[in-house]
């Protein structure tokens, strides 16, 4: 029997649908609408392609006012079907609509997926004169977004469900005016930072039109303003810029949640919460109390008899487990003291709990109060609350020339940055460790001690350090592991034309190994080589193979923290450039791809520092050339290998 679920939109709506459903026809087209006709319906055909495994409908979520029926129950049984049945109203509804609908389902115990059905068509009066259609708008502001990135390469607010609702809110302007307008706004704590944090908004661009395209928007009626970059130097040592995402046209500042008004005056707004009040200093008890919905409670407690009160305290991370535990007693006791000055209920009728404790990630004070009540009952009309699931970045890293050998310049913006990502995750409970890698160039200054050695010397005295200061600032051990390397030409230079700068090789580098995905399941790949003709300036990275490639070594970084890859440039003994050696030639080749490689993967937002070259060859190969063999014979010996050091171990 085919079970049916009712969905009647009475203003502009959007749904959302999450669940391995199969849909055949995801998009309806409902063409010319007369106004005045009644009701339009069309069904969509949801079905469940398992063979054992039944989906559930969990949640239907109306942000628009719509009103969501289930008939029945709304088990989807395995490789059997059920009927979406949607009515739209088009009463006062002229013109142009748009509607996207979403449902949640779960598979088994935990699994949930996301699909996306769309409506459109236009409404038209009996004479087709259709009017302005932001005629029926009357207040429109959408609260904007904001994300402080721990690094330039921090993709992780990404999965946040405010990104979700943040599009939601925005679909109602392309409803009403056929586009949207979204701006941008960021405050760096360096500008330096500024070339980097461009290319993560790229990637927030890219965000916000997968999730349009999710919901049946094309790309063109989205319009990104240019960005808005400040320097602020207040901004907590933690992030390298605060972030703003908002909609150019109906932004609301002061605003904790969007408000969407249309003709009918009917408010718009996501959540029952009692109370979601936040700001940076901690507020008193009374401050929080003015902000509780008392009014509410009581009716609740009108109606029901009893109330059970569920909260969570969300503070800064400077503040201490027990301190945050009193404040939450505290907070539960001024509760029911206030309710029971205006209600007479008691302890056996009123429940407070702040149950859920934790850490604040823009360092503010925010309390969240809610009836358990109101979540039985959207559970009983199938809606579910969709937690974020965060997957914490990559810390940043610190890179430093030797120029003096043993020093740590810990004054810096860039080493105060990485210690107090570092030192906060200490205090979150995370295990810390962090890779030193120490390199020096391969000309020797000491006949008695190899350049090897003094890397080596030189890293174990930053690693001490590095212990020392973490002991004494955190109480605790610093794990700390060491690779050092000698780099650069190890051919001799003939000429001054043919000199590199040799400092470039003299850097450690501090890798913070800390939130890495061991979860992961990454093949490490094939080595990469390219042949070229005569004349060659270093790797195509975008050709699909290097694509490929870096992808593979993007997915490395994430599960281990850093790639180790070592580098060969061959080269023939056709002379190629005047007054260079053919060796010098394929070095300045290798030097050239490590570069575009290490640009290609902060492309795809991966830290460079967290690439490490292990070891670079140089060879001439071939036959002497005499102008008898054709040079296209010698275009074997002209290549550049990159090889995963992992490929070798395996």
């Amino acid at each position: 029997m085919i079970n049916k679920l009712f969905i009647f939109c009475l203003l502009s709506c959007s749904f959302h649908v999450f669940g391995q459903i199969r849909v055949t026809n995801p998009v309806h087209d409902l063409g010319e609408v007369y106004e005045h006709a009644g009701q339009v319906k069309t069904t969509f055909i949801l079905q469940n392609p398992y063979r054992n495994d039944t989906i559930h409908i969990v949640n239907i979520e109306t942000s628009c006012g719509c009103t969501a029926i289930l008939m029945k129950d709304t088990l989807i049984l395995p490789q059997s079907q059920i009927v979406l049945d949607v009515s739209f109203d088009p009463t006062g509804r002229l013109g142009l609509f748009v509607k996207s609908i979403e449902i949640t389902t779960k598979t088994g115990v935990a699994e949930q997926n996301k699909l996306f059905l769309k409506i459109m068509g236009n409404v038209v009066a009996e004479n087709f004169t259709a009017r302005e259609v932001h005629s029926d708008l009357v207040e429109y502001k959408v609260t904007p977004i904001y994300f402080y990135p721990i690094t330039p390469y921090d993709t992780s607010y990404f999965d946040f469900n405010y990104i979700g609702s943040f599009i939601n809110d925005l679909t109602y302007e392309i409803d009403y005016y056929q586009f949207t307008t979204v701006g941008m706004a960021v405050e760096l704590a360096s500008m330096d930072e500024l070339e980097r944090v461009e290319q993560l908004l790229n990637f927030a661009r890219i965000k916000i039109n997968r999730e349009f395209r999710k919901r049946g928007f094309s790309d063109h009626v989205v319009f990104f303003n240019e960005p808005i970059f400040t320097l602020n130097t207040d901004l907590p040592p933690w992030s390298v810029a605060s972030i703003q995402i908002y909609s150019h046209n109906f932004n609301d500042e002061e605003g904790e949640e969007s408000v969407i008004r249309v003709s009918t005056s009917e408010v718009i707004q996501r959540g029952k919460v009692l109370l979601d009040y936040q700001r940076f200093a901690e507020p008193k008890i009374e401050e929080i109390l003015k902000a509780i919905n008392f009014e509410n409670i009581e009716s609740k407690l009108f109606l029901n008899g009893t109330i059970d009160l569920r909260g969570t305290l969300l503070v800064p991370y400077k503040i201490g487990d027990a301190y945050r535990a009193d404040l939450a007693k505290n907070l539960e006791i001024a509760i029911l003291k206030k309710v029971k000055s205006t209600t007479g209920a008691g302890k056996k009728d009123v429940t407070v709990i702040f149950d859920s404790l934790g850490i604040h990630p823009a360092v503010k004070y925010r309390f969240i109060l809610w009836d358990m009540a109101d979540l039985e009952e959207e559970e009983s009309i199938a809606w579910e609350v969709k937690e974020d699931r965060i997957i914490p970045p990559l810390l940043p890293t610190y890179k430093q020339a030797y120029n003096t050998p043993n020093h740590v310049d810990s004054l810096s913006a860039s080493f105060i940055h990485f210690w107090s990502n570092l030192v906060l995750n200490h205090k979150m409970g995370n295990p810390i460790e962090v890779l030193v890698e120490s390199s020096l160039s391969n000309t020797r200054k000491d006949f008695e001690k190899s350049q090897d050695e003094f890397a080596q010397q030189f890293g174990e005295e930053i690693i001490a350090w590095l212990q020392q200061r973490f002991k004494n600032e955190t109480g605790a051990d610093l794990n700390a592991s060491l690779k050092s390397f000698t780099r650069g030409p190890s051919f001799p230079l003939l000429n001054d034309v043919e000199q590199v700068d040799l400092n470039q090789f003299n850097y450690f580098t501090l890798i913070p190994l800390v939130n890495t995905r061991k979860d992961l399941s990454v093949s490490t790949p094939q080595a990469y080589m390219v042949n070229f003709d005569y004349f060659f300036n270093g790797i195509d990275t975008g050709a699909w193979g290097f694509q490929r490639f870096a992808s593979a070594l993007s997915l490395m970084v994430l599960k281990d923290g850093f790639v180790e890859l070592r580098i060969e440039s061959g080269i023939s003994k056709v002379p190629i450039e005047p007054n260079q050696s053919n060796l010098f030639v394929a070095y300045k080749r290798l030097l050239v791809s490590q570069n575009r490689l290490k640009k290609a993967l902060q492309q795809k937002l991966v830290d460079p520092n967290r690439i490490i070259f292990v070891d670079e060859v140089v060879l001439e190969q071939g036959p002497i050339y005499d102008g008898t063999i054709p040079i296209i014979n010698y275009r074997k010996y002209h290549y550049l290998r990159i090889v995963p050091e992992k490929l070798l171990q395996n």
